[in-house]
């Protein structure tokens, strides 16, 4: 796995005005806020270019998305969030084509599960992501 270096999280963290501590063992999951995923869509894309930033702040995007639909499982809200968030991480892809990235993306898409009990409730948009970029969904 590659990973950005060590200050870049702390960047993310000012940008977006959470919290990061070097005690938070998962980082996006004690700060992730699906009402403020617009937010944080925004500010992916206002960073796409440095693939660090993009790294943690895809982190974040997607578990705000994720804690989106286990709070409302009928995926009531998202829906219409569905294509620019598809579109966001497209052009985070466009952008850097960091390894690092396209690492991101492949954990959040679970290649391997065939289930959705196997998987995040964001990983079916995530897959669509990569095959608009043509990497492998399956």
């Amino acid at each position: 796995m590659i990973y950005p270096g060590g200050d870049s999280a702390s960047r993310v963290a000012q940008l977006a005005n959470i919290a990061h501590e070097n005690w938070m063992q998962d980082w996006p999951i004690e700060v992730s806020d699906p009402a403020r995923l617009d937010e944080f869509v925004c500010l992916l894309l206002a960073n796409k270019a440095d693939w660090e930033l993009s790294f943690w702040l895809l982190d974040l995007v997607l578990q705000s998305a994720q804690d989106d639909l286990v709070i409302t499982p009928a995926q009531d809200d998202l829906p219409e969030r569905t294509e620019p968030l598809v579109d966001a991480l497209v052009a985070v892809w466009e952008a850097t084509q960091a390894p690092g990235i396209a690492q991101r993306l492949e954990y959040w898409a679970c290649l391997e599960a065939s289930a959705p009990d196997e998987m995040f409730f964001v990983s079916p948009l995530v897959r669509e992501a990569r095959r608009r970029i043509g990497h492998s969904t399956r």
